[in-house]
């Protein structure tokens, strides 16, 4: 991957400049690796973002409640703030599609728009959030795109209350942070569903609050559910696994009248569902894109709290010279032992 040297932007009253400290790497990062559209390039990723205000603004420093010097996590997406959907609270669908990491290529000015590197320019409208200085790099790294992730996936969108049964498919980052979530919501069992390989990540989630683990290559799924839960199946299954396999999986995991809650990026492959099972038992299948600003608020509170040693979710470190590495890591086009996930240290 070739590395790009930008100048530092000169910072006015409405904006600021980030120092990054630690940027994760996500799920969506290895097909954004592989865009060929000539209008995305040159590119910056990177969107987990933490960091220390370097330099801000003084309306910007009023907006934000924040001040030079302080750790901060920033939300991905920001948007433009005038069209229909800003105006009505909903920034990640904006029209301009504004925000880290891949929606602006770095040919606009001042070029800084991703965590992939020492400094990250902070637009006006950037959703920017204090988090403590005692918190380990790891956890609060993981704020908005995981544990955010997590909390509006599983509670505001999913629905999880108290007593209710939880399926995760798929124990990355995403599918950890969903059975913490479970767990906070009030969850009385929660089934994470993975691989032969995947026992780390087993032992993780139990430490997150999972009661039940089931290795989909030794076991039977929506039989060891039954099991569980007296043939009453799930509440809710969160589809999190980026594999098209785990679609039609989820409608015979839930129950009539449950939720199905896909977060499985799968790109543009097809997934094969057959939709009359969805409407013989009226199943509610919700689709989640990301995290929004009380969800992330939600977060950083859990994150502070120690509650959960989220750090444990990071497993391996990258320089910015090895980002191509993490990335591919995180794909699973390389395996590493005991991966989870990876983050990129900018300025070690």
């Amino acid at each position: 991957m070739k590395i790009q040297v930008f100048d530092l932007p000169v910072i006015g009253e409405d904006d600021g400049l980030l120092k990054v400290e630690m940027c994760g790497v996500c799920g969506s990062d290895p097909r954004i690796f592989e865009w060929t559209d000539p209008e995305r390039f040159p590119l910056i990723m990177g969107h987990e973002v933490l960091g220390r205000i370097e330099e801000i603004g003084s309306q910007a420093s009023a907006r934000w409640g924040i001040e030079k010097g302080d750790r901060v996590v920033v939300e991905h997406l920001f948007g433009c703030g005038h069209c229909r959907m800003c105006l009505i609270g909903e920034y990640r669908f904006c029209f301009e599609q504004l925000g880290y990491g891949g929606p602006i290529p770095s040919s606009v000015p001042p070029h800084l728009w991703g965590a992939y590197g020492e400094y990250m320019y902070l637009a006006p409208n950037s959703r920017i959030h204090r988090i403590a200085r005692d918190v380990p790099a790891e956890a609060a790294a993981m704020t908005c795109a995981n544990i955010g992730n997590g909390i509006r996936w599983v509670r505001t969108k999913g629905g999880v209350s108290v007593g209710d049964t939880v399926v995760v498919i798929g124990p990355g980052g995403q599918g950890l942070a969903a059975v913490l979530a479970a767990r906070e919501a009030g969850a009385a069992i929660i089934v994470v569903i993975g691989l032969m390989g995947d026992n780390h990540r087993f032992q993780l989630a139990g430490e997150f609050g999972a009661t039940h683990f089931i290795n989909i290559e030794t076991e039977d799924p929506v039989q060891s559910v039954r099991k569980l839960t007296g043939g009453a199946l799930a509440d809710v299954v969160m589809d999190l696994t980026g594999a098209t396999s785990s679609a039609p999986l989820s409608l015979e995991l839930v129950r009539p009248m449950g939720t199905i809650v896909l977060g499985s990026n799968t790109g543009e492959a097809s997934v094969p569902l057959v939709s009359s099972k969805i409407a013989a038992k009226e199943i509610r299948y919700q689709g989640v894109n990301s995290h929004d600003t009380s969800a992330v608020r939600a977060a950083i509170k859990l994150v502070e709290s120690r509650r959960y040693p989220i750090q444990k979710m990071v497993t391996h470190y990258f320089e910015l010279a090895e980002v191509e590495t993490a990335v591919r890591a995180a794909g699973g086009e390389i395996r590493l032992d005991g991966f989870i996930k990876g983050v990129i240290v900018p300025n070690p």
